[in-house]
């Protein structure tokens, strides 16, 4: 009888976790602005750093790897396995070379994505964020991984899609920035800023999210006030520190 109540409890959980959708309950009741998007910050700020540091062991598998003169002739079965899912996954033309992975596996910062989730979710309180676990404003043409927006003009066919937490809405968005040809200024920039041995920054690499939005440059404008207002580039810092360790 107990293990019963106990297997209850957990499939309980489970579906709760399961249909639990947008930011956590205790965010929507912080009344005090201020309070409520210090919350937002430092929640986007855990999710970003936890796949931040995926990406980056992503990215040294590959550094470590492909440095080697000899890569192509001493690959093991199972490195060559995870390189050539790791260029699919990127989208990257050549199996050995580099450079290519260099641009496109690498941390998106956080100050940046804290910025564009404030943005892009009205800072987590946005209906496709509630319904949909949608933060970053992802379209899809698949309608049964969408829900249908309100003001879609008349022939449009795309929809918001759903994720099934904040989580993997995050890790979607990380991913179209580094791999869509959308954003290769981005990748660019960030490469260019590595070799110059100095860190990725939000406030400069938000100015290439041109091709984000389509209000253009008052998008930049935008992101670039947000982070500055809110103070975001703290987390940049704090997150490169607490990498180190």
């Amino acid at each position: 009888m107990k293990l019963t109540k106990v297997f209850l409890a957990i499939f309980l959980i489970f579906s709760l976790n399961l249909s639990a959708k947008g930011m956590p309950s205790e965010y929507y009741a912080i009344k005090n602005t201020k309070k409520a998007k210090e919350y937002f910050s430092e929640y986007i700020y855990k999710l970003t750093k936890k796949e931040n540091i995926r990406i980056l062991e992503e990215r040294n598998f590959v550094k470590k790897l492909l440095s080697s003169n000899d890569a192509k002739t001493n690959i093991t079965k199972e490195q060559l396995n995870k390189l050539t899912e790791l260029q699919k996954r990127y989208r990257i033309k050549k199996l050995y070379n580099l450079k290519s992975y260099m641009l496109k596996i690498d941390v998106i910062p956080p100050s940046m994505s804290i910025a564009q989730a404030a943005v892009e979710s009205a800072w987590g309180k946005s209906r496709f964020t509630k319904k949909a676990n949608n933060i970053f404003g992802h379209w899809t043409y698949n309608s049964k991984n969408g829900i249908v927006p309100k003001r879609r003009p008349a022939g449009s066919k795309h929809f918001i899609r759903v994720f099934p937490n904040i989580q993997s809405s995050l890790r979607a968005y990380m991913l179209n920035l580094n791999r869509h040809t959308a954003y290769k200024s981005f990748q660019k920039k960030r490469y260019q800023t590595r070799t110059k041995n100095k860190n990725p920054m939000g406030m400069e690499l938000s100015q290439t999210m041109l091709k984000y939005s389509g209000i253009g440059k008052k998008y930049l404008a935008i992101l670039k006030s947000v982070i500055r207002k809110n103070k975001l580039q703290k987390y940049d810092n704090r997150f490169y520190q607490e990498i180190k360790k």
